[in-house]
């Protein structure tokens, strides 16, 4: 009879196996399993941390933000010093337009992994669309100071800037953006209408 390690481990590799085939709901069964294991209520907190971090991942994929965010606080409380679950739980609390407790998780990965281009670049984000396009600006150009070569944090703050009006100043970062992405049509497009929007009257 296979031993409590070998029963995580193998549901494990069944999880990943399904996942890497794009076979979503077989993997979500396979972790589900996982946490159901007798032996990991007491104890087997990594196995209980990485199934709650694989559920989540997928059920975002599946659009339950519902049940991703609860996998998501869950790991958090098995290792609340991990900050990828606090930048994917602040882009989750985003993508559902919560963007004051986004702010507020997004900070937390930032207090435990500084300068980090992506959480400063969805932090910007955030801020912005929570209504401070100011603060929402000065973030996403950071982030932009940090990682140069990054056309998504470029494109969002050529957004931030367009809705301020400052056409000129967004043009440059959408240029630099279509650099580094040059076949990219939506930048393309959305540079089009900069141009129209600064021509205008």
């Amino acid at each position: 009879m296979p031993g409590p390690a070998n029963n995580s481990a193998r549901l494990f590799a069944r999880a990943d196996r399904f996942s890497r085939q794009g076979k979503r709901k077989e993997a979500i069964k396979a972790y589900r399993a996982v946490l159901a294991l007798p032996e990991l209520k007491e104890g087997g907190d990594l196995a209980r941390e990485l199934a709650h971090w694989g559920l989540a991942e997928l059920l975002i994929l599946e659009r339950d933000t519902a049940e991703a965010e609860s996998h998501l606080l869950a790991a958090i409380g098995l290792n609340p010093n991990e900050a990828n679950y606090y930048q994917q739980l602040g882009s989750l609390c985003s993508y559902m337009d919560r963007f004051e407790d986004a702010i507020a998780q997004l900070k937390k990965s930032l207090d435990l992994r500084p300068a980090h281009p992506q959480t400063m670049h969805l932090l910007g984000w955030a801020v912005f669309m929570s209504g401070d396009h100011k603060s929402g600006r000065q973030i996403l150009e950071q982030a932009a100071a940090l990682d140069e070569c990054d056309a998504g944090i470029l494109n969002d703050l050529a957004v931030c800037l367009v809705e301020m009006r400052l056409y000129g100043e967004a043009l440059k970062h959408l240029d630099r953006a279509l650099e580094l992405d040059p076949h990219n049509q939506l930048l393309e497009s959305y540079r089009q209408m900069v141009m129209d929007k600064k021509a205008s009257p």
